[in-house]
């Protein structure tokens, strides 16, 4: 009996080496196909941008099974292009780097695998953004680290020498940018400023940008239009207090809840997008224009959006598809649904523990996470998890009911918020 156990012990054993041993060898040969998949559409891209193409394009290939893949142009250095790819998971992302050396046409791979970077012409030219993501290696190969180069510039790693300001837009009359390590910093509130362009000072900084100096900061507001409307510098500050603003009860129900909404008028600080997480969120569907409104409160929020020519997102602007009919949640929905790509059934459990870690996907979870839309993905990779207002009503399509639907990155879902609560926004 002892021996018979013992060999069934060895056989268990080799059993389980052998299963470990075909899993490597299939990893290995998936990452060797999509090595070859990518490397044939780099090969009809750069042909595309020698003969001057500007739409790249490869929808001529046929995806393989559970991929997908798509073309851009880096954004971080004109002279490379990204092929991309989704439904790749990490144990196949991990033989992918191991099968890619220093002289590959591959010049970079990002961390899950998504993008895969190729010079224009597929050659094997070092460029300093090759080192963004590590500054040890950029640094060691004779490059120089900007700590903040992704706040507008692109790159992180550039080359000896150069202004890691260069690129990066800021407001120059009353922000100062580091060449050093391209950070910025606010002017003091006394350094005279051009407001209207004519070349006399009019005005004075303050909090890095140059106001209107015919509105007075802090002055009584109920709308943009009493702080100099668009173009001020100014919006309207909304001041909630239950015992005068709210109307009725604080219920699902009232669709009249608030009212002598006041505030004061209050400078634009604008919140700077880098260009990795613009990159994310254009990919993943958001208009060029998107930005992140900073933490107020939905009437607040939708004012800043506004005095700068921008609108507070739709609910519907996310494409969160409901798994039960895969409908559209749209303003004035009475439930709170997970956000399911179209068709999909999304893992209706919370997304912020089981599927990420902060901005990372799981390992293993990459398949699962690919159900959910992809503007609450791009959401979750460029700001991790929280929450960000919407402009659409809740149970009905008053403009004037208790909550607000958010788009909520932590869970994964289109919920409700009460609107004197404060949140992120986004604004395009």
């Amino acid at each position: 009996m002892v021996e018979m156990l013992g060999v069934l012990a060895i056989m268990g054993l080799v059993g389980m080496v052998g299963v470990k041993m075909y899993t490597s060898a299939m990893n290995k040969h998936k990452a060797n196909e999509l090595i070859y998949e990518a490397q044939k559409r780099a090969t009809m891209v750069a042909m595309q941008i020698t003969v001057g193409q500007e739409n790249l394009s490869i929808t001529d290939f046929t995806n393989p099974t559970g991929y997908t893949f798509g073309v851009e142009k880096n954004p971080n250095n004109a002279n490379q292009f990204n092929i991309t790819i989704t439904g790749i998971d990490s144990d196949v992302c991990t033989q992918v780097k191991t099968a890619i050396g220093n002289g590959s046409v591959i010049r970079h791979i990002d961390d899950g695998c998504t993008e895969l970077t190729f010079n224009n012409d597929l050659s094997r030219i070092e460029y300093p953004s090759d080192y963004d993501t590590d500054q040890v290696e950029c640094t060691g190969n004779g490059y120089k680290w900007c700590r903040y180069g992704d706040n507008g510039s692109g790159s992180k790693c550039v080359s000896s020498g150069s202004d890691c300001c260069a690129g990066i837009v800021y407001d120059m009359q009353c922000q100062n940018c580091a060449s050093s390590s391209g950070g910025l910093s606010n002017k003091s509130a006394s350094t005279p400023c051009d407001f209207d362009g004519d070349g006399i000072d009019d005005s004075h900084c303050n909090t890095g940008v140059c106001p209107s100096p015919n509105v007075i900061n802090g002055a009584t507001c109920t709308s943009n239009a009493d702080c100099g409307g668009m173009g001020s510098g100014y919006y309207c500050k909304i001041d909630y207090d239950a015992s005068t603003n709210l109307k009725g009860t604080l219920s699902n129900l009232n669709a009249d809840c608030y009212q002598n909404l006041k505030g004061t008028c209050a400078v634009i600080t604008v919140p700077r997008l880098t260009l990795i997480q613009k990159s994310v969120l254009v990919k993943s569907g958001f208009k060029s224009t998107i930005t992140e409104c900073p933490y107020k409160n939905w009437w607040s929020a939708k004012n800043w959006c506004e005095a700068q020519g921008l609108h507070l997102i739709d609910v519907s602007e996310i494409d969160c598809y409901r798994a039960s009919n895969s409908t559209l949640v749209e303003a004035g929905s009475t439930d709170m649904p997970f956000c399911c790509k179209q068709g999909q059934t999304c893992q209706q459990s919370s997304l912020d523990t089981s599927l990420w870690s902060g901005k990372t996907v799981l390992a293993g979870k990459e398949q699962e996470v690919s159900k959910f839309s992809d503007k609450l993905i791009g959401l979750r990779k460029a700001f991790g998890s929280t929450g960000f207002w919407t402009v659409s009503p809740f149970k009905n399509n008053s403009d004037n009911t208790c909550n607000a639907f958010i788009a909520n990155s932590m869970h994964g879902l289109a919920n409700t918020v009460v609107r004197y609560s404060d949140m992120y926004a986004l604004c395009e």
